[in-house]
């Protein structure tokens, strides 16, 4: 019989599910283009309105549509998100498994790589990679994966230690299969799991990252985030005027989507290392 999901994970699974519905529907649910300076009916600037019927969450300084732009910043979380998560997955996987089986002086070389990513600073290594090739969210993306894979590679290259002397990998190293064809048959299926585990703890690092760059004004140039809400709602200075309608919904955002995926990492942990949760 098939276990069920941990409730941890049904939890983070189920917001990231929304964020995903909202992310994909955000030029239906949006009202207003977030971009979009708008006007009142007497032709003036729809500057700093409070939350109302035709403006749920209010305006900007500039005019813009507060809920608009948050439904919209959905789509620049996800995308960091499951991109960060991806280069993780694959980079850590593939860097653990070789490593691991392989051995020797390429073993050292990977690890030591690894060191060193571990010991950078991380959102500043960021800033300043978006600082030399410009502000975008690629390039944002880019730092994150940079960095957040030598932990999921040590892991997995420890695992990997394991698998490379039980039994069916040495009956396939006796019956000739290549060394490719034993890490991508016979050991790989056995760690994607813990690819996977850390896969998910790199969404919510990469979606609290983004934000804080994007506040600090290295973010993509004209994308809408929840970060770059932030920083406009500072220098506007929201939060001495008391609007909390345009910078605390994009705060919740980024604690739920961050949350959602060190839960997510939660419930795949129980499952993949039962033992250690019953203690």
């Amino acid at each position: 019989m098939t276990r069920r999901l941990d409730p941890w994970m049904r939890t983070g699974l189920a917001i990231y599910l929304l964020f995903a519905v909202v992310a994909l529907l955000a030029d239906v649910i949006a009202p207003h283009d977030p971009a979009e300076i708008l006007f009142t009916a007497r032709r003036r600037l729809a500057a700093n309105l409070p939350p109302g019927s035709e403006h749920w969450l209010g305006t900007t300084r500039a005019g813009r549509d507060i809920f608009s732009q948050l439904v919209h910043g959905a789509r620049s979380a996800l995308f960091v998100g499951a991109t960060a998560a991806l280069s993780v997955l694959v980079i850590g996987t593939v860097t653990g498994v070789v490593a691991g089986y392989r051995g020797g002086r390429l073993d050292a070389l990977l690890m030591r790589i690894g060191d060193v990513a571990l010991g950078i600073p991380f959102v500043p290594f960021v800033l300043l990679l978006s600082s030399l090739l410009g502000p975008s969210t690629g390039n944002v993306v880019l730092g994150i994966a940079l960095l957040l894979w030598p932990t999921a590679a040590r892991v997995i290259r420890a695992q990997v230690l394991v698998l490379r002397t039980r039994g069916y990998v040495e009956a396939a190293q006796l019956a000739g299969a290549g060394p490719v064809r034993i890490m991508a048959v016979h050991i790989l299926p056995s760690v994607l799991p813990i690819a996977v585990l850390y896969g998910s703890v790199a969404v919510g690092w990469a979606i609290l990252t983004e934000a804080a760059v994007s506040f600090l004004g290295f973010g993509g140039s004209g994308t809408i985030s929840w970060g770059a809400m932030l920083q406009d709602a500072y220098t506007s200075q929201a939060l001495s005027r008391g609007a909390w309608n345009w910078f605390l919904p994009p705060g919740l955002c980024i604690v739920l989507a961050v949350v959602a995926g060190f839960i997510i990492g939660r419930g795949a942990e129980a499952r993949l290392f039962p033992n250690l949760t019953r203690r």
